[in-house]
């Protein structure tokens, strides 16, 4: 069979060996000369091979393109790992093309094997048969020079169908299909009528070409869309007697129907593994067949095509389904009897498009086991038991918690997440956030992606949403909104502000503030109206930071309309866990709980699932049902998987016949299924081709979501032996993504947005548990060098977390340099956590930082060193950790190369022994520390310090302010530690109480204003007046006070300052304003942190209010709001000093049960 085509044109083509994926483009500097010459005798005996060689379309139409080697007119097209391609030009046709071109291939080897050499002899005997066929180009000749073959080609006109695949695709959308395009379905038609065309021809010459690729075919650009092919290396010849067999044809006709499905689909069929053989099972024959190479010359290399499921998953939406079929039958996939037994049969059927093609509808979810995200099954009770909870929330009633536990696997995030869906239908807001294994380094994550997410859809709900929750944020919270600005980015969006840095403060007094905030912002969105409930899924995982403060918003009476619903894993919660210390805690403050738990289903509600996933009646499924019941014992995740597992493996299809699903019970039931999902998952990931098995295992290191962007960074920029270094990163991009999709057609992946997301943690604990320890260490190390590296310069957030997360996984494969690299960046990790008040986690920042740096940081490192320790003492101070506070404080003193580098560290150290009541040895290590500065130690009393303070009283405004600022570091350090020392002094009645003031106030004349300087005229003005009445100078120290506060800033020391002065002014000026003042004060302590002093303010403020003849029934509420605070915050000393105001104010209102007992 002969057809004839148009005349051929000199063009341009490109040459590319079967494995083109691995080829290399770079020129070896050899002269074609070398290797023949138009004298030579082109006739040899041997029986020598080579692989054939691909031709791809290099556009080389000039002497100025491509690159010339040798003599003109000779130009280098290709290398690939065996042989090189070269263009000649011959306008003479001196070697036989037709063109004015001829194409040379050339082995690269000198030595070759036989093999090799007897492929090259192949081709061209081949071509040579198929001389007069025009689906294949012609062979000129063949060589041999200095033990190296050559044969010329005829230089064809065209592109691969690979790369005309690809641009056809490429200006048409990711949901194309063929009744939406008619042009485009035209093209589709003419080039695979035409493919058939060219196989058909060479199949009736007695030829079967074995090796049929998208790379392996020549299309001619033009209106006709000519189609030969190429690559001949791999072909063989029909017996005389047996050409119509379709035996040895089989081959030719699958990797046809695979050829159209990259016409129609896009995308690559065939799955490349560079590390072990893949073979071909049941979907092609009875037996098993090994796929033979189709990269000929990398004889340790396989390929095998995409699955069945796949190409039904792909072509189901964009053709018809007659059309679908048969493709389907083509490929031999058991989802249909129908099979093809030439090439004659498919082109009679393309020669009718009509049959396949009108009147047939597109139906995109056909064959497509699809698991029902948005049903429950055997789950009605529970949800019952958490809508009449949430129900109760538009009451104003306090706050509550929902927690839903269970094994891994019995459904609870579904379950919440249903609830979520019926609560915002009803106008509650619902907002959810999910832990992370891998993330607990993340400091409040989870709760700032919550509420990122409800700000978010704030902005979605129009301008009058977006006022309303601005002016009920402002209200609540003042100036402090800012500070949740930097914490929650979208809140920036809804108040209309750029992210400020908060004032620097304590780090305790920070990490009330945040709880403060954190609990008023709660309070001003969670209304009777539109009640919040917030979703924190798998708190087996939760960050201690993110525990804390969801109970201390728990457990403030004024929340109101709040619920908590939390998920955990019950089998995971041993009794030093911190969820248990959590749970123990709110049941003990009587927070109303309802505990849900959930257990696997039985089976009705299995079947009820099976029934879903694949449209079948209840009835039909139950055989079905019983054997995936007692396999997998009613747990939902390992229902799914199974069933995912099954329809994988073939024994669960669909029939294209019948259209319906088909199952054999008797082979599910032999077959061996592991006991549970853990192994099923192991099980699967493992068989998957390794490429993928790379894709998963990558996705596992990052945690259970990846943006998608970060992805593509990560593609591109981290290497490994499954993926090809010359692919352009487009190709690569493209690569992962459809191994992406074929990972969420297997029911391992999720993508919502733009992020992808394990179906189920333990699909990611199973991935991440198959990396082998070294190679995940060094995983993680890229994986955080690439996030680092691409981070904007002004992102020190979340993202950054994410990077050292990974970096610090990365630790055992660092060397020395990068280990001191990585120790700065945990320095500025731990700061960014202080930032945050996530003292937990800027600690284990801290702690990373110096196990990196050795047992020689203080000799090599010594400054980061002393930075690192410093910040990790302080943290751990505020964590409770006062042992660890001890052994770190020491090691300082004894390293530090000075008294100043000495200071943090006494400090630090004087504070933990102050918070363990050991108030002496607080007061000696003080004045130790003060001998060691060079502070005289003498003996003071009050006299002494009411002489000093007659010198400021008797100083003019004008002359207090022209006070420098202090500028002697060891005097600022002095001044701390007297503060500290008249703080402890104080509370002992010690004589060290008015020497520390005193000389404070000597070092303040002397030496210049500071900070600490405003805290101790403060204290002055309230022992002066309280104590020993002397109104006038206390009215005037207080005065001195408040304006070095206004000079210097000091907000560190505003609550105190202002509470103390405005208590000492209650003996001296009206109580009403003196009322307001202290609530002022009040007001700022609790927004800045300094939770201590705001108490001090709030008892200031209640008795004040007493003795001002304010309404009892309104104060006695307000005491009552106070005492749970000082409650809350562990201030017992206040709470002492409140009680007997509260006893009588209730005697008073009568609302005592026992007028003479403090309750």
């Amino acid at each position: 069979m002969t057809k004839k085509t148009p005349e051929k044109t000199p063009n341009e083509q490109e040459v590319n060996d079967v494995n083109d994926e691995q080829d290399q483009t770079s020129v070896l500097p050899i002269d074609p000369g070398d290797y023949f010459d138009q004298n030579d005798n082109f006739d040899f005996d041997e029986s020598i091979v080579i692989d054939s060689v691909a031709m791809m379309s290099l556009e080389i139409n000039s002497a100025n393109d491509g690159h010339t080697i040798g003599e003109s007119g000779r130009y280098f097209v290709h290398e690939g790992s065996l042989c090189q391609i070269y263009r000649l030009d011959d306008p003479e046709k001196r070697y036989g093309g037709e063109t004015g071109s001829v194409a040379m291939k050339v082995i690269n080897d000198q030595f070759p094997d036989e093999k090799d050499i007897s492929r090259l002899e192949n081709e061209y005997n081949v071509l040579r048969y198929l001389a007069n066929r025009d689906a294949a180009g012609g062979a000129l000749n063949q060589t041999l020079r200095n033990g190296a073959a050559a044969i010329y080609l005829d230089w064809l006109d065209g592109n691969t169908l690979k790369e005309w695949i690809r641009s056809f695709h490429s200006v048409r959308a990711s949901s194309w299909t063929m009744n939406s395009d008619n042009d485009g379905r035209k093209k589709i038609l003419s080039v695979v009528k035409n493919t058939t065309w060219s196989l058909l021809d060479i199949h009736d010459a007695g030829v079967v070409h074995n090796n049929i690729r998208a790379d392996h075919i020549i299309i001619k650009t033009d209106e006709k869309c000519s189609i030969k092919f190429i690559s001949f290396g791999s072909a063989s010849f029909l017996p005389r007697s047996d050409k119509n067999s379709n035996t040895d044809k089989r081959k030719d006709l699958i990797s046809l129907g695979f050829i159209f499905y990259e016409i129609i689909s896009g995308k690559s069929s065939l799955h490349t593994d560079h590390r072990q053989p893949l073979f071909l099972t049941s979907d092609y024959s009875s037996g098993s067949e090994e796929v033979s190479s189709v990269e000929e010359g990398q004889h340790d290399a396989t390929q095998l095509y995409v699955s069945h499921i796949e190409v039904l998953s792909d072509l189901a939406s964009r053709i018809p389904i007659s059309f679908m079929k048969m493709i389907m039958a083509l490929i031999e996939s058991k989802m249909t009897a129908r099979r093809y037994q030439s090439v004659n049969e498919v082109y009679q059927d393309l020669d009718h498009p009509n049959t396949f093609l009108n009147n047939s509808e597109i139906r995109p979810y056909i064959g497509k086991i699809k698991f029902p995200h948005d049903k429950l099954f055997g789950r009605n009770d529970h949800l019952s038991s958490i809508m009449n909870v949430c129900q109760r929330m538009n009451s104003a009633r306090p706050s509550e918690m929902i927690l839903v536990s269970g094994h891994s696997g019995t459904g609870k995030s579904t379950l919440v997440n249903h609830v979520g869906k019926i609560l915002v239908k009803m106008g509650v807001n619902f907002t959810s956030g999910k832990f992370d294994q891998l993330q607990q380094a993340k400091p409040l994550s989870t709760i700032i992606d919550a509420f990122d997410g409800y700000f978010s859809e704030v902005m979605q709900s129009g301008q009058d949403v977006i006022n309303k929750t601005k002016t009920s944020l402002l209200k609540a919270l003042g100036s402090g909104v800012g500070v949740l600005t930097r914490i929650i980015p979208r809140l920036c969006a809804v108040m209309g502000i750029s992210a400020t840095d908060p004032v620097q403060i304590g780090f305790n007094d920070a990490q009330n503030r945040l709880k403060y905030l954190f609990e008023s912002m709660i309070s001003a969105i969670a209304t009777p109206s539109q009640p919040l409930v917030l979703f924190l899924d798998d708190l087996q995982w939760a960050d201690i930071s993110s525990l804390q403060l969801i109970k201390s918003t728990l457990t403030n009476s004024e929340n109101k309309c709040f619920l908590c619903i939390g998920s955990y894993r019950e089998n995971e919660i041993s009794n030093d866990h911190p969820f248990a210390e959590f749970l123990s805690d709110i049941i003990t403050r009587k927070i109303p709980i309802t505990k849900i738990e959930l257990g696997n289903i039985d089976r009705t509600n299995v079947n009820a699932l099976v029934s879903d996933v694949i449209c079948t009646p209840e009835l039909e499924t139950k055989p079905l049902t019983d054997i995936v019941y007692r396999k997998t014992g009613g747990n939902i995740l390992f229902v799914i998987q199974f069933l995912q597992s099954l329809h994988s493996e073939g024994l669960l299809l669909f029939s294209l016949d019948s259209e319906c699903w088909k199952w054999d019970s008797a082979e599910i039931e032999t077959k061996t299924i592991p006991n549970d999902v853990i192994r099923l998952l192991v099980g699967k990931i493992t068989t998957l081709p390794l490429h993928m098995q790379y894709i998963l295992k990558l996705l596992s290191c990052i945690g259970s979501v990846c943006a998608e962007s970060t992805l593509r960074l990560l593609i591109n920029d981290i290497d490994h032996d499954c993926t090809d270094e010359s692919k352009k990163a487009s190709d690569k991009e493209s690569d992962f993504f459809s191994s992406l999709k074929v990972a969420i057609d297997e029911g391992l992946v999720n993508k919502e947005g733009s992020s992808y997301h394990f179906t189920h943690d333990q699909v990611q604990s199973v991935a991440y548990s198959l990396i082998p320890r070294d190679e995940r260490d060094l995983l993680h190390l890229q994986i955080g060098s690439v996030i680092l590296k691409n981070m904007p310069n002004h992102e020190r957030g979340n993202i950054f977390f994410v990077a050292m997360n990974q970096l610090n996984r990365g630790k055992s494969v660092m060397d020395d340099d990068m280990k001191e690299w990585v120790a700065e960046l945990n320095l500025k990790a731990g700061r960014e956590a202080i930032s945050l008040s996530a003292f937990r986690n800027s600690a284990s920042f801290f702690e990373a930082g110096i196990s990196l740096l050795g047992s020689s940081c203080w000799d090599k490192n010594y400054k980061l060193s002393l930075q690192l320790h410093n910040f990790y003492a302080e943290v751990e101070f505020c964590n409770g950790h006062f042992d660890e506070v001890n052994r770190v404080t020491k090691i300082i003193i004894e390293q530090a190369k000075s008294f100043s580098d000495k200071t943090r560290a006494y400090l630090t150290f004087i504070k933990t022994l102050g918070a363990q009541r050991n108030l002496n040895n607080a007061a000696e290590v003080a004045l130790a520390a003060l001998g060691d500065l060079g502070e005289p130690i003498q003996h003071s009393d009050m006299g002494s310090l009411l002489r000093t303070v007659h010198v400021f009283a008797k100083m003019k405004d004008s002359q207090f302010l022209a006070l420098k600022e202090m500028d002697d570091d060891m005097k600022r350090a002095a001044m701390k530690l007297l503060l500290v020392l008249a703080q402890f002094g104080f509370q002992i009645k010690s004589n060290h109480f008015p020497f520390a003031l005193n000389r404070m106030l000597e070092l303040t004349l002397i030496y210049g204003v500071c900070e600490e300087s405003c805290a101790a005229l403060a204290i002055i003005s309230f022992v002066t007046c309280g104590i020993h009445g002397d109104w006038n100078g206390s009215s005037r120290t207080g005065e001195i006070a408040l304006l070095l506060l206004e000079r210097l800033q000091a907000n560190e020391y505003a609550c105190i300052v202002t509470s103390l002065v405005n208590i000492a002014k209650s003996w001296t000026e009206p109580l009403g304003l003196i009322v307001k003042q202290l609530f002022f004060s009040y007001k700022i302590g609790m927004q800045t942190g300094a939770i201590h002093d705001a108490m001090i303010s709030a008892c200031g403020y209640c008795y004040n209010s007493f003795f001002s003849g304010v309404d009892l029934l309104t104060l006695e509420k307000d005491i009552r709001r106070f005492r749970v605070q000082m409650s809350e915050y562990k201030q017992i000393t206040s709470l002492h000093q409140l009680t007997p105001l509260a006893q009588t104010v209730l005697n008073l209102i009568g609302h005592s049960e026992n007028p003479i007992e403090l309750t």
